[in-house]
């Protein structure tokens, strides 16, 4: 499991995981070369960092360390953080992920055809990531305005396609 959360938050998430008996993990990290915090910038370090816990159980989670040319490359607990193209995928949610990101940590954790779920699905970010990446993925969202956008948006033309995947978004 993959949790983002703000790096005061990181020991919470992990004193949490291992209540409900995640009892090991390490800590993700994510270079911006941009800040929220922009208009701060005369008077302070802004932040331009993401962060994130990957908890699990007794095992190390599935690590997939080769790439497309079938060799084996070292992949640290840390990632470039970069926007995705407007272009490409609308923006929606205000903590939006980039599909890029989350399609490299996918690429990492999961093989293809397993299943993706994204219980805070916001935008469905997540949830285009995996499925561009052939894995079925569901995902549930509280807020409907979200749900709605991100069915109309992230989603459109993906819910609607028959194809060997499956991706669906629930409201909550």
């Amino acid at each position: 499991m993959i949790v983002f959360c703000a790096f005061e938050q990181m020991q919470t998430v992990i004193e949490y995981g291992r209540k409900y008996g995640f009892a090991k993990s390490y800590p993700l990290f994510f270079c911006k070369n941009y800040s929220a915090q922009v208009l701060k910038a005369n008077m302070k370090i802004v932040g331009a960092m993401e962060f994130a816990v990957v908890l699990y159980r007794d095992k190390l989670p599935k690590f997939n360390n080769t790439d497309a040319d079938g060799q084996r490359h070292m992949i640290f607990n840390w990632f470039e953080w970069s926007r995705d193209s407007r272009r490409e995928y609308p923006k929606i949610h205000p903590t939006q992920k980039p599909v890029k990101v989350l399609k490299r940590l996918i690429e990492i954790f999961t093989d293809p055809g397993e299943v993706v779920i994204d219980p805070v699905a916001g935008s469905g970010s997540t949830l285009r990531a995996a499925y561009e990446l052939g894995r079925s993925t569901y995902g549930f969202e509280v807020d409907r305005k979200f749900y709605r956008q991100s069915r109309e948006k992230m989603l459109s033309g993906i819910l609607e396609q028959p194809a060997t995947v499956q991706c669906s978004i629930g409201e909550m």
